[in-house]
């Protein structure tokens, strides 16, 4: 089964998506950029969903950090947020990421972009 680091500083976020890529995908977490960074350097993962806007370290900079790992060079990472401006997508395009999906999105469209990009 894929596995999917989701990152997100909000705890039920991560549930309703969880629960809805249950089943699917197997699913590890994260709170912020730095852990996720931690995360992707002790485990093996096929896919990102990362938050823009965390503590410690945001989802850009993260993505931008992942990419300098060789073995994530070309996984698919897709920025999460409520974030809309076109500057930030730039940033988010720049710094490596995907796709960009604004927050709140139903859960069954979120799984249709992921298994595209999968």
């Amino acid at each position: 089964m894929k596995k999917i680091l989701l990152v997100d500083d909000s705890t039920a976020i991560r549930n309703i998506l969880k629960t809805a890529l249950f089943g699917e995908f197997d699913v590890i977490e994260a709170e912020n950029g730095q852990q996720a960074l931690d995360r992707a350097n002790s485990d093996s993962v096929d896919f990102f969903l990362l938050d823009v806007n965390m503590p410690v370290m945001d989802g850009i900079s993260a993505a931008r950090e992942i990419r300098k790992l060789s073995k994530y060079g070309s996984t698919p990472i897709v920025m999460l947020t409520t974030e809309s401006r076109d500057e930030r997508r730039q940033e988010g395009k720049a710094a490596g990421a995907n796709g960009w999906v604004v927050k709140p999105c139903e859960p069954e469209k979120l799984l249709e972009v992921i298994k595209k990009m999968i």
